[in-house]
């Protein structure tokens, strides 16, 4: 069975596997392209804040250092939602079987992609504030 909603008063409509199978190949398939999103966002973050870490262990000035301190730490909170979105909605495993197709938490909401969507802008909002921030320091020769 799979449970998918289609409108934004989340209303459900059940169907059998054995009525639609090209729904448990689309679920999969949407899953597996949200899954390797969150993994491009996540993957993003992690080379970003390494970048800001080797910038704190190499430079001590306060305002620096507050900067840099700030924006890991919101780096760091993007990537925590990340992954608690893939937790909470995304089946991530090489193989989604049609049972996890219609486990509730892994239908087809449409919220999932506005989520992504919504985290997507977040981070290349943050992303851009924060080269920009790393630009100043390279034009001042402080880096």
């Amino acid at each position: 069975m799979y449970q998918l909603r289609f409108d934004m008063t989340d209303t459900l409509t059940t169907l059998s596997c054995e009525d639609e199978p090209s729904l448990h190949h689309s679920c999969r398939t949407q899953h597996q392209h949200w899954d390797q999103a969150l993994t491009q966002h996540e993957q993003e973050i992690t080379q970003t804040v390494d970048l800001l870490t080797d910038l704190l262990t190499q430079h001590n000035s306060p305002l620096l250092r507050h900067r840099a301190v700030q924006y890991v730490s919101k780096f760091n909170n993007l990537k925590s939602r990340l992954q608690r979105l893939r937790l909470d909605m995304v089946c991530a495993h090489a193989v989604c079987p049609p049972t996890n197709c219609s486990e509730p938490r892994f239908t087809l909401y449409t919220g999932i992609d506005l989520r992504i969507r919504r985290m997507s802008d977040e981070l290349t909002q943050l992303s851009s504030g924060c080269y920009q921030f790393l630009s100043v320091l390279v034009s001042l020769n402080v880096l």
